[in-house]
């Protein structure tokens, strides 16, 4: 996986992730307040057909349906499905999806990434999740998704870089996998919890990911400015 997005970068520019999840489960039946991770369990044909079409569109990387997947959202009680449930029949589902294409498709490359998010609870001292507990939680999602045999991990839309530095860590202290972290920020290039573009590539740099970027949160346009200051001061 290190090889691949090493040499395709270099030869053609570009590695293509896949795009909107949620908006495509909306489209499908995803009512309000139902978590989309439910679809994992309860639609798996619909994200099959969804990793398959990126795949075909001509995305390199799919993405598992499992950004909000953790603990504190799913337990494995009065009847809520478990993590291991979720991740696990995520991870299948993509990579069903990507052998299909590739089977008929055979001059393509595609790699599934363990999507991870935000666990939706500030860390102390601006909330109450303890830092320890973030990275057990983290590192739960990422030994499911490693060992139901995921490609890499993308721990993206961080908007406090003391959380992501929980996600890197459970993610390099439990898979060997390539992992790559996306921040968010406001137009002023701060993260929500204050940090600038600076602080947040040092962090990522020092702590080794195979690649860093932003996403999500505002246009295109609005993000030149953090695309140029991280490609200014990144290596």
């Amino acid at each position: 996986m290190r090889s691949f997005l090493k040499e395709t970068i270099e030869n053609q520019g570009f590695v293509y992730f896949d795009g909107g999840m949620g908006t495509y489960l909306q489209v499908n039946g995803l009512k309000p307040g139902q978590l989309p991770e439910t679809f994992n369990i309860d639609r798996p044909e619909v994200l099959k057909d969804l990793a398959y079409a990126y795949a075909d569109a001509g995305a390199n990387i799919l993405n598992t349906n499992t950004f909000g997947a953790n603990r504190l959202k799913f337990t494995g009680q009065d009847g809520a499905y478990s993590i291991r449930e979720i991740v696990e029949s995520a991870v299948k589902i993509t990579r069903q999806a990507r052998d299909e294409y590739l089977a008929t498709h055979p001059d393509r490359q595609a790699f599934v990434a363990l999507d991870i998010g935000p666990t939706g609870k500030l860390l102390a001292p601006l909330g109450d999740l303890d830092f320890n507990e973030a990275v057990s939680i983290y590192k739960e999602v990422v030994r499911i998704g490693a060992d139901a045999g995921a490609d890499l991990v993308l721990i993206e839309t961080m908007s406090d870089s003391y959380e992501a530095k929980a996600a890197v860590l459970a993610a390099k202290e439990n898979c060997d996998l390539p992992v790559l972290v996306t921040m968010i920020f406001d137009q002023k290039g701060k993260l929500l919890t204050g940090g600038d573009v600076d602080s947040a590539v040092a962090m990522l740099e020092g702590l080794h990911v195979d690649a860093l970027g932003v996403n999500c949160g505002m246009g295109p346009a609005q993000m030149a400015p953090v695309v140029r200051r991280l490609a200014e001061i990144s290596s």
